[in-house]
């Protein structure tokens, strides 16, 4: 996301280009799939079809229709149209909602009685089939001039406004949280009250525990869509880009650690309301007794979603960062996953890959200064 962002923001056209070679021949594949989607492959598919509603926009945006390939926004239409209103949603604790996402999403904001609180969270699913219908009602606006609007488009973003309003709750001088407390009682969630990691513990849930940071670093772009799809010097443009105000207070202010001598590089709290416990512990992939520990979620910071929420103070954070390649090594302990069975890239592998990242973000941001 963030090269695919850099290719527009620092006018690369070869990076274009080849950004547009791709979604050429994977639509043309999604064109002749007609819908075999896997029930388990929903989530991945969601990430890649809103890295392609934000290559929409932005050659869009920057006068490249051109690049956009024939099928994509016909594609990415049927794709919500069938998420939202066709394909079965699985639901934890239930058969899946036969009318979708939309059945789902509605059966949680009626705040129905379940045996777990988390049966009612909002999720990433959701969220990023809002970010995309956000994405096509920009388009729609930028392509029609505000002439054509998809009825489907604007019965999903109803949807979604009524989720962030509900969801939203605010800790005084704009800073908000999204849902407290809905998964503190999800596996997951159930030793975030523990401050190190040892053998044997017992749960430790935290009543009114907010999200984790790193499924917590898609909402800068996700409120970036949701903001551009409205109209301008609207309430609810003025809405979403509160929030993404709010979210870069409560992200620096809460969740990001500066650099100090005990520890010389940016790490962030394991949770969006700044609590550092314990996340994951014993899930499968980490294996028995291991988890995310104290700052171990970090290593979400490099994937440089969090320079969405587009500040001075984050653009610094990400300059400064940048600078520390590559003697980042030295303590990049810290943002790789906590030992476990499976086998792992190497360090050194990982290293390089952030170190390009880091130079696409701050070349970005030297190119937005000149």
């Amino acid at each position: 996301m963030v090269p695919l962002h850099a290719a527009f923001t620092m006018h690369e056209k070869r990076w274009q280009q080849e950004f547009s070679g791709h979604f050429a021949r994977e639509f043309a594949r999604l064109e002749a799939e007609s819908g075999n989607e896997k029930m388990e492959d929903r989530l991945g598919r969601l990430q890649y079809l809103y890295l392609s509603s934000r290559f929409l926009v932005l050659a869009t945006q920057s006068g490249k229709r051109e690049l956009i390939p024939t099928y994509m926004p016909s594609v990415l239409y049927r794709e919500v149209e069938r998420l939202w209103k066709q394909a079965p949603a699985w639901q934890w604790g239930r058969k899946p909602f036969e009318g979708g996402m939309k059945e789902r999403v509605v059966w949680k904001l009626s705040e129905p009685k379940t045996d777990k609180r988390y049966y009612t969270a909002i999720m990433d699913e959701e969220l990023f089939l809002f970010a995309i219908a956000a994405d096509l009602r920009t388009y729609e606006r930028e392509t029609f001039n505000g002439k054509i609007e998809s009825p489907l488009i604007t019965d999903v973003l109803a949807t979604a406004d009524k989720a962030f309003r509900k969801g939203v709750k605010f800790r005084g001088d704009g800073r908000w949280v999204f849902q407290p407390g809905i998964w503190s009682d999800h596996p997951d969630y159930l030793y975030a009250g523990r401050r190190e990691k040892k053998a044997n513990m017992k749960p430790a849930p935290v009543k009114d525990i907010a999200w984790d940071t790193s499924h917590s670093h898609r909402f800068p772009l996700w409120l970036l869509s949701m903001s551009q799809a409205q109209q301008k010097d609207s309430t609810n443009r003025r809405f979403y880009e509160a929030l993404r105000k709010g979210m870069e207070k409560q992200f620096y202010e809460q969740v990001l650690i500066q650099p100090s001598r005990d520890f010389p590089a940016y790490r962030t709290k394991n949770f969006i309301d700044g609590r550092n416990g314990v996340y994951r512990w014993g899930y499968q992939s980490l294996g028995t007794d291991n988890g995310y520990g104290p700052y171990e979620l970090s290593g979400t910071l490099l994937l440089g979603w969090w320079t969405f929420l587009d500040s001075e103070r984050i653009r610094h954070v990400y300059d400064k960062m940048s600078q520390q390649f590559p003697s980042i090594a030295n303590v990049a302990g810290i943002y790789n996953e906590p030992d476990t069975p499976r086998k792992q890239a190497s360090t050194q592998q990982q290293v390089k890959l952030r170190s390009l990242l880091m130079d696409l973000s701050s070349g970005m941001e030297v190119k937005l200064k000149n």
